[in-house]
């Protein structure tokens, strides 16, 4: 995958995009039928090939060699475009990647305490990523979270969306370079990014703006409204960013995830407190009631 590696390029976004004056309108919940709820009640449901084929939480990426013990199996972990320092921690591997109490989900970064470990490629440090990408996929609707982000240098949180992948000869590959970033933080306490990015002549194109919000070391909830020819973002059901759908239109599924140093956060430096704790409460999707009045 090429991953976020436009989001480094700061020419491409604009600042402090619908967060400026009155606050934007409420979502509107009469529309919407919900179809994916996870309160993380009970321990999570992790996705394995074997173990777990019909796990609802994968913890890697689509490309690359899948199994951690490959001495490939490393690059669906991190993600090397971007040259991020973290590995995402398989939890059938038991590296301590996940945190469960009733209730949420936390993803901890910290510094690699298995560096000998093969499978973690010696990669400085160890976080994790959770996927819907084998059990839940939606066109169109609303995605959200509720989320507790951690704040220091070279911390990169994400709630984001990828479209379904190919298969081609036995093997998923992207089609097109459409993703969508619910949010992204890069380890400041009152802002996010909200961004799309398209695909115009086969090169990924980044629309995004940087957005003025509460504390996001405080739990809040952070949700986008896709539609065939809108997406609007939204803080705490607030609106906060709208911009035109070209070219998101396959259905996609959710990522959210702890990324450590790459390029654009930077990497950890003295200050940066570990264990980093991103605490994930619930996450949920809709379906729009009717796509067309959405529009």
């Amino acid at each position: 995958m090429k991953g976020r590696i436009a989001l480094a390029v700061a020419g491409l976004f604009l600042s402090d995009s619908g967060a400026s004056g009155a606050p934007g309108p409420m979502l509107d919940r009469s529309q919407l039928v919900l179809r994916f709820e996870e309160t993380f009640d009970t321990p999570p449901d992790f996705y394995h090939p074997v173990r777990r084929p019909a796990g609802r939480w994968k913890t890697n990426f689509f490309f690359s060699i899948q199994d951690s013990a490959s001495p490939k199996g490393w690059e669906s972990r991190t993600l090397r475009p971007n040259r991020e320092l973290q590995y995402y921690g398989d939890p059938y591997d038991n590296l301590g990647a996940f945190e469960w109490s009733r209730g949420s989900l936390t993803i901890a970064g910290r510094p690699n305490p298995h560096l000998s470990d093969p499978r973690t490629h010696a990669l400085p440090y160890l976080s994790g990523l959770i996927t819907t990408e084998r059990s839940f996929r939606q066109r169109y609707g609303y995605f959200e979270a509720r989320v507790t982000m951690p704040v220091g240098q070279g911390l990169w949180s994400a709630f984001w969306l990828l479209p379904e992948p190919r298969v081609e000869r036995g093997w998923p590959v992207a089609d097109g370079q459409q993703e969508l970033d619910i949010f992204e933080n890069i380890g400041k306490n009152n802002e996010i990014y909200a961004t799309v990015h398209r695909d115009v002549a086969g090169k990924k194109v980044a629309d995004g703006a940087r957005i003025d919000t509460a504390p996001v070391d405080q739990p809040h909830d952070y949700g986008v409204l896709v539609t065939p020819t809108q997406i609007v973002w939204y803080v705490d059901s607030r609106e906060v960013r709208r911009t035109a759908n070209t070219d998101f239109h396959r259905p996609a599924y959710m990522l959210l995830n702890l990324a450590i140093g790459g390029d654009w956060p930077g990497a950890p430096d003295a200050r940066t407190r570990f264990p980093a704790r991103m605490k994930i409460d619930w996450v949920r999707a809709y379906a729009l009631r009717d796509a067309g009045a959405a529009r």
